[in-house]
């Protein structure tokens, strides 16, 4: 970070204006009124984006009419849903999967951390980038996988069951619980892994060592003194895993369809969208309301359940280097656990969507050819969901990372309340999946004045995006901004370069590993997202998710694994591409800071005195 400084400072201080080069003397702190009237702006689309969907959200509940109608407020739309049948129903479907996949994703990913950071198992270097894939790929993908895979009548596994065994009734069945409980489960366990694995690795070795010497082996020490010093991460990861489930929505409209499974997100889906009648907004505002609160009632309760209670795990000069457990007779065992999730989630689904986009037809598997990527090529919406996907997930992450650093400098110049408030703004969204999400924008920005042309527009599906992608990108930000040190943009004001120069030529670059980081991955967040573009896009937009599930849903099965396929080869291609700017932008500035320093230095010959 501090070889990256040294070569971006210089310039700018070269650059600066003649009278900011004149005038040595530091400049005099702008008044409080000042400093908050700069921050206006910003804070105020904070406010926009982030909170006021949420009021209005919470209001609508209380308001008979729609988004784009007037009507009178009432109680009615409360009644009206708390007793409806289907509520519960819905209510309980999301608690049973959100229940079942978190503890079930929260088990198996902390195995495999603890085996991969712990122990001396063969294959465990192949669990980290397992695990980034799976992170990723977007869940209709592995929702559409699972179902070419393991559906009961032409499933890929089951045919070869059936010609194995000579078996006659299919074994597997992914449509239906079992597939959705795989798919979330899967999907949570390798979110649950990149949190718990950095917790693992930074276990004080000092603490097993006490614990040896008392007479504990490796599994006492393990379940005694590490998973209790794992506390906050393990209830941070639950929390966020119940959160996902709760709002699970793509594997239940592919998989959950065959036995009309509603959870929460399908309901709210039906009621926007009018499926038994007119659209019911304020009954689809008090579901959602009831679920922010839910969500904010967790997260009580992990502060309550944590408290004050310490768990450092990271000692002083005791935290030396840890041994890693000798597995010894359970090593067969771990890697057969390791080996067995990499062909669940990566060789199975990826094999199976290969498979299906080479077939003439699923179940036949003979006259295997590239028909379905030229035939998918040349469908007309293909091209446009092409080029909305490409636009949503450049602009928007974008967009989304730059607003995202901009809070966080702006919130290291506020007070502790201030700066609390701000975060607490930012995770709102966490508490708003994609169809609440895209109910509470209709809610807050159509009732404004000229937004209601936004309406079916790509960009009104955009500004959603944003809203939903910005807790996600404010995290990155806030842990790579922590890492500059505010001198560095106050020895830019010095040299004359404003606000907006210094954190674009300041804060921005020595931020661009991190920058880039979030950027591809808001932008892979925007390319599966189904439930916002589903609900606020025209019919004229559709992107590669939409395009996909519809094919699929139509029965095309083939030409959506090959738009699959190309989609998953576009996303690493780009991952490769971020992976090699992060680590190629610092190797550019140490190259470019000799040929600066030898460009502004002086020459021999102006050293020698005049003759």
């Amino acid at each position: 970070m501090s070889r990256i400084a040294t070569a971006v400072l210089p310039s700018l201080s070269r650059r600066a204006d003649a009278r900011a080069a004149a005038d040595a003397r530091p400049r005099r702190a702008a008044p409080g009124l000042l400093r908050g009237a700069r921050r206006l702006p910003l804070l105020a689309a904070v406010a926009l984006l982030l909170v006021w969907p949420l009021v209005m959200l919470v209001l609508g509940g209380f308001h008979d009419g729609t988004p784009f109608r007037p009507g009178t407020w009432s109680l009615e739309a409360w009644r009206s849903t708390l007793q409806a049948p289907g509520t519960l129903t819905a209510v309980a479907n999301s608690v049973r999967i959100a229940t079942v996949s978190t503890l079930a994703a929260t088990l198996l990913a902390a195995a495999l951390a603890f085996v991969s950071e712990r122990t001396d198992t063969p294959f465990r270097g192949a669990i980290l980038p397992a695990m980034l894939l799976v992170f990723i790929t977007p869940g209709v993908f592995y929702a559409i996988a699972f179902t070419l895979l393991a559906n009961p009548y032409t499933g890929a596994l089951n045919d070869l069951l059936r010609h194995a065994f000579g078996l006659e009734a299919p074994w597997l069945d992914a449509e239906g619980w079992g597939g959705i409980y795989a798919v979330l489960t899967l999907k949570k366990c390798a979110v649950t892994y990149l949190f718990l694995r950095g917790a693992f690795g930074a276990l004080d070795a000092s603490h097993d060592e006490a614990s040896y010497i008392c007479g504990a082996g490796p599994l006492r020490t393990f379940f005694g003194i590490n998973l209790p010093s794992l506390a906050p991460a393990v209830t941070s990861v639950v929390l966020l895993g119940l959160i996902a489930g709760l709002q699970a929505f793509d594997p239940i409209l592919v998989l959950g369809a065959p036995e009309r499974i509603v959870v929460i997100s399908t309901l709210l889906l039906n009621l926007v969208g009018g499926v038994a009648g007119p659209a019911q907004y304020a009954q689809a505002s008090v579901l959602s309301t009831a679920f922010v609160a839910f969500i904010a009632l967790l997260y009580l309760a992990q502060h309550r359940v944590l408290g004050r209670r310490g768990f450092e795990s990271l000692g002083g000069k005791g935290g030396g280097q840890r041994r890693p457990f000798r597995m010894r007779r359970a090593s067969g065992v771990a890697a057969a656990l390791v080996l067995g999730y990499l062909l669940l989630a990566c060789v199975l689904p990826v094999g199976a969507l290969l498979l299906a986009s080479l077939q003439p037809y699923p179940g036949v598997y003979e006259g295997l050819s590239l028909q379905r990527y030229v035939e998918v090529l040349q469908y007309p919406r293909v091209g446009q969901a092409i080029q909305a996907t490409l636009l949503l997930g450049t602009v928007v992450g974008a967009f989304v990372m730059t607003l995202a650093f901009a809070i966080a400098e702006t919130g290291r110049s506020l007070g502790r309340g201030g700066w609390a408030a701000l975060r607490f703004a930012t995770l709102i969204p966490f508490a708003l999946p994609g169809v609440v999400a895209a109910l509470a924008i209709s809610w807050a920005w159509l009732v404004l004045p000229g937004f209601g042309r936004l309406y079916g527009s790509i960009w009104l599906v955009g500004l959603a995006l944003v809203v939903v992608a910005t807790p996600l990108a404010t995290q990155i930000a806030f842990a790579a901004s922590a890492q500059i040190a505010p001198s560095l943009t106050e020895a830019a004001r010095i040299s004359g370069a404003g606000r907006v120069r210094a954190f674009f030529g300041v804060v921005l670059v020595l931020a661009a590993p991190a920058f880039l980081a979030g950027w591809f991955m808001t932008a892979v967040m925007v390319a599966g997202n189904m439930e916002i573009p589903l609900l606020l896009k025209s019919p004229g937009i559709n992107t590669l998710a939409l395009v996909s599930y519809n094919l699929q849903s139509g029965g095309d099965y083939g030409q959506a694994a090959a738009l699959l396929m190309l989609l998953m080869l576009a996303t690493v291609l780009l991952w490769a591409l971020v992976a090699a700017l992060r680590t190629g932008l610092p190797r550019l500035y140490r190259l470019r800071r000799p040929l600066r320093a030898r460009r502004t230095s002086p020459h021999l010959h102006d050293l020698e005195p005049a003759p």
